[in-house]
């Protein structure tokens, strides 16, 4: 037997050698340089362009790179070389770049060839393809006791990392794209994140797994599995030159087995196969089988399901581990400050981390829906969140899910959203399509609840190559809104009695400053009044003293009543008892009159006034509310107009009528847009201006009363421009929102 055995391993060594020789006297005649192959028409246009043709070259270890040495190295670098050998020219070589720029060079026709690319679809349309010269299998790769075997079937709830761009992602997005991928710039990338535990599994092919593992010393990963897609190498060529196509693909005929088998050699290391790869396994297998029969059948069964059930509880805990972190680190989170807008924006970017692509935080404050954190897991799209909240915000009664929320008080599960659902809970298509930018293919929405009250809603979002949410990931959301809500409302609450103290000292000081001021005056009025009979008792007080006197004690008297009135008008609110006593107004005559009052005024400033009403103009509002307001925004724009030119302004339009207060004075910055129309709130120094900063306050809350709207634009020393919109209807209702200038 040993003897025949070393008889055949001599023939066999003996036939190799046979076929050596045969090749190498072959190479004789088939080997030349490929310009002997060329037509007279490829010749000359290969002479006449070769020097110009630019050959672009991409970094991914091993097919491309740059080695230790600063040198090009890989497979696709060698095949190229040999090419240039072959041809008997050196292409010019650009810049090496990342897989996705070499492409977009491609397109635009910077390059003109590139080494080491595959056919896809997407890239026939603008490229040409050689033959491959090379196969490489594309392997499934997976921690060391995590799973044994793994088919794309079953990797459905995964984290899977693949190269951004290359072969096996464009194929997997289109075979399997209920696949959660996770695209990175290169190979090694992706294996460290996996050897790392960042993702469950990687797609990778066979060359670069064994030169990453031999390089970087990952001992940790093992191979469970391959997909049913090989990398096809080959000469890519921009569309628009098919000559250039066929001269290359002669050149590359020209490469012999050998050589193509020392450069799979250079870069491929010997991997030890798994156990069920040796044939004799699999021999002895089938021996074992027939001779157990059906008990051996029975235990493989049993095995093979115990197996799948402690797959499914590895995944459980595994998952379960994963959201205890996740509830862990949020509680952490929102318990490490209370400054309310930066928990609850860091919140968000924690959901975004583990449980979303996509996340936004609404809240009610003041009976009003400010977004107070929006973020997406790509920062180029976080804009779109931003255009959102300004153009499309959330409201209650609107048939978007925080809207279902803000309605229902109900947490709102989308398992599955087509662009049909979409579109159903969105206000238009640009809505719509700004929705589906996001990448929105599964959602949930939760309330923040707190002592039966509205405070907010919670609303996450999940893209086609996601998470698809269920019963799970819905309690989960609860409970993370559940922590959410406590410490909002504990941080909110505490800002709210920082904010009270804030305003009752303000309010103190200058209450006190203003009510002191005419209380002096009339001190001083008075006491001269008192001087003047003391120093004259048996004479009557002159008259003109009287007529001089008397009307400054009246001024200074209607001005203390004004700052109580507008105290006792703050109270009221506070109160809820502010009401409106509707009757037909004409604005026009409500701004004549208002301006007549304050002619003396004016008359002191040096600012002259224009109107210009557009008459008439007549809704159902209170005329003492509505003079209220004219008498605010004039006496506002006469203390800081300095002097020059103001303008009203009286637009009546078909649904509501605009009210516009214009002046040149002072201004003020942006930023103090968002509070002067609060209580105590001013956007100047009240050492330089006086007032209880009531005024603009009393303004928006009559005009919200009466349904409508106040906003302002101003710019430092170029003056401000108050716009009030008023409905002529007695049934409009005030929005929950601030309102936006058109």
């Amino acid at each position: 037997m040993r003897r025949e055995r070393v008889q055949r391993w001599f023939l066999l060594i003996g036939l190799a050698a046979l076929a050596g020789v045969a090749l190498l006297l072959g190479r004789g005649h088939l080997q030349g340089p490929a310009r002997d192959a060329l037509t007279p028409e490829e010749r000359q246009w290969f002479e006449s362009h070769a020097g110009g043709l630019v050959r672009g070259p991409y970094l991914n270890a091993p097919l491309s790179f740059i080695n230790d040495k600063g040198e090009f190295s890989g497979i696709a670098e060698d095949y190229a070389r040999l090419l240039e050998d072959k041809l008997g020219v050196k292409f010019r070589r650009a810049a090496p770049t990342p897989l996705s720029e070499l492409l977009e060079n491609l397109r635009a026709g910077r390059v003109d060839l590139a080494s080491g690319l595959t056919r896809t679809p997407e890239r026939l349309e603008y490229l040409l393809f050689s033959e491959p010269y090379v196969r490489i299998p594309n392997l499934i790769v997976v921690r060391q006791g995590t799973y044994e075997v793994l088919t794309l079937e079953e990797m459905r709830g995964l984290r899977i990392s693949v190269g951004e761009n290359f072969g096996a992602h464009e194929y997997l997005k289109r075979t399997h794209p209920e696949l959660q991928l996770v695209p990175v710039p290169n190979d090694l990338e992706g294996l460290l994140r996996l050897s790392t535990g960042e993702v469950d599994a990687m797609i990778v092919h066979v060359a670069a797994l064994s030169f990453h593992i031999t390089q970087e010393n990952l001992t940790n990963l093992h191979v469970a599995g391959r997909i049913p897609y090989e990398y096809e190498l080959a000469m890519a060529v921009r569309k628009d030159e098919p000559l250039l196509n066929r001269i290359v693909q002669k050149g590359l005929d020209q490469i012999t087995e050998e050589e193509k088998q020392v450069i799979w050699s250079r870069w491929i290391y010997a991997m030890e196969p798994p156990f069920y790869r040796d044939p004799f396994f699999w021999r002895l297998l089938a021996i074992l089988l027939v001779g157990v029969g059906v008990a051996v059948g029975t235990v493989v069964a049993w095995n093979k399901a115990l197996k799948r059930q402690v797959r499914a509880r590895t995944h459980e805990l595994a998952e379960a581990h994963r959201n205890v972190s996740f509830l862990a680190e949020a509680s952490l989170i929102l318990s490490e400050t209370l400054d309310y807008s930066e928990t609850l924006s860091r919140l968000g970017e924690l959901c975004v981390r583990h449980l979303a692509d996509w996340c936004v935080i609404d809240v009610v404050m003041e009976g009003r829906i400010r977004r107070l954190a929006g973020t997406h897991v790509s920062p180029a799209k976080r804009p779109l969140l931003d255009t959102l909240a300004e153009r499309y915000p959330a409201w209650e009664g609107g048939a978007s899910p925080a809207g279902e929320v803000l309605r229902t008080r109900q947490p709102q599960l989308y398992p599955e959203m087509s662009e049909e659902d979409i579109r159903a809970s969105c206000v238009n298509e640009e809505h719509a399509q700004l929705i589906i930018a996001l990448g929105t293919r599964s959602a949930i929405a939760v309330p923040l609840v707190s002592r039966g009250n509205m405070l907010g809603v919670l609303t996450l979002g999940s893209g086609p190559h996601g998470r698809r949410y269920g019963r799970k990931e819905l309690e989960l959301a609860q409970e993370v809104a559940r922590h959410a809500t406590l410490a909002y409302e504990n941080a909110r609450l505490y800002q709210q009695a920082q904010e009270a103290i804030r305003l009752r000292d303000v309010f103190l000081m200058v209450a006190a400053h203003e009510l002191r001021t005419p209380l002096t005056s009339l001190k001083l009025r008075v006491s001269s009044l008192h001087r003047l009979a003391r120093d004259a008792p048996e004479q009557r007080i002159r008259t003109d003293a009287l007529l001089r006197e008397l009307p400054r004690i009246e001024a200074q008297t209607v001005r203390l009543r004004t700052l109580i009135e507008q105290i006792l008008e703050v109270s009221c609110i506070g109160a809820g008892r502010f009401e409106l006593m509707r009757e037909e107004v004409e604005l026009c005559q409500v701004v004549q009159e208002v301006v007549e009052d304050l002619r003396e005024q004016l008359s002191r400033s040096g600012s002259p006034l224009e109107v210009r009403a557009a008459c008439p103009a007549i809704g159902r509002w209170d005329r003492l509310r509505l003079e209220q307001a004219v008498t605010h925004l004039l006496e506002n724009a006469i203390k800081f107009g300095q002097g020059k030119p103001l303008e009203v302004r009286v637009e009546p339009g078909p649904d509501t009528v605009r009210l516009v207060v214009q002046d040149q004075g002072i201004g003020f910055p942006s930023e103090a847009k968002a509070r002067i129309f609060e209580k105590f709130e001013r956007a100047v120094s009240e050492r330089h201006y006086g007032g209880l900063g009531l005024g603009l306050f009393l303004t928006r809350q009559i005009v919200e009363s009466h349904g409508g709207t106040i906003f302002v634009e101003s710019t430092p020393e170029k003056g401000s421009t108050f716009t009030v919109v008023l409905p002529y209807g007695e049934h409009a209702s005030p929005p929950l929102g601030h309102a936006t200038p058109p």
